[in-house]
């Protein structure tokens, strides 16, 4: 019986690491580290959970004020990773990382251990033995897309105590967590404007919901 072999979509062996997909490659590895650390992390299972979903919200819906979760480090740590093998194919093999049974990696099981070092680390569980092909064959086939949240009453809330587009950027900053003092200076007003408008959120919050 001839075997057929699933698609391994954006981690084919011959796909070139380039600038403009290194990104979404880094997305891809990082999915696929959580998921085979997933399968024998038992204890940290919940904790693997919560990156997973902190990471699909991270690539999924995140807009270009918001803060990227911890789950995000992963696409970093891939991204500082690859950056070493721009305009290589990820099938070839790289010299400075090795399986325990001695064999050289290619460079897309050596992305992979690298997350997986990563990870052990931050989750402080044992050393297990990967199959990472299997750990690669899901990584387009599945969609990482799930139903969005419902905002509804966020909005319901933000509409009764931001009342124009300039308190709605003062609002975005604050949530993003940038100091009083750079968002004055991003909007070119005074410092004392931006504290007297987060006094207005906070009232205006207070009279309504408290």
């Amino acid at each position: 019986m001839r075997e057929v072999k699933k698609k391994k979509g954006i981690l084919d062996d011959n796909t070139v690491i380039t600038l403009e997909n290194i990104e979404k490659l880094s997305q891809c590895f990082a999915q696929s580290a959580l998921k085979s650390i997933k399968k024998y992390a038992y204890s940290a299972t919940p904790k693997v959970e919560r990156l997973q979903s902190l990471l699909r919200q991270d690539i999924c819906y995140h807009k270009k004020l918001d803060t990227y979760s911890d789950a995000y480090d992963l696409v970093q740590e891939a991204s500082l990773f690859l950056c070493k093998f721009i305009g290589h194919r990820l099938g070839e093999l790289c010299k400075d990382s090795k399986s325990k049974s001695g064999k050289i990696d290619n460079l897309k099981n050596a992305c992979l251990r690298v997350l997986q070092v990563y990870l052990r680390k931050e989750l402080k569980f044992s050393n297990n033995t990967v199959d990472e092909n299997e750990c690669f064959e899901v990584i387009d086939e599945r969609p990482i897309i799930q139903d969005k949240p419902d905002y509804t009453k966020v909005k319901e809330v933000l509409s009764k105590i931001i009342q124009n587009r300039f308190e709605y950027q003062i609002f975005e900053y604050y949530y993003n967590g940038v100091e009083p003092k750079l968002i004055a200076e991003f909007l070119g007003i005074s410092v004392d404007k931006v504290y007297k408008r987060r006094r207005k959120f906070k009232d205006r919050y207070a009279m309504l919901y408290m």
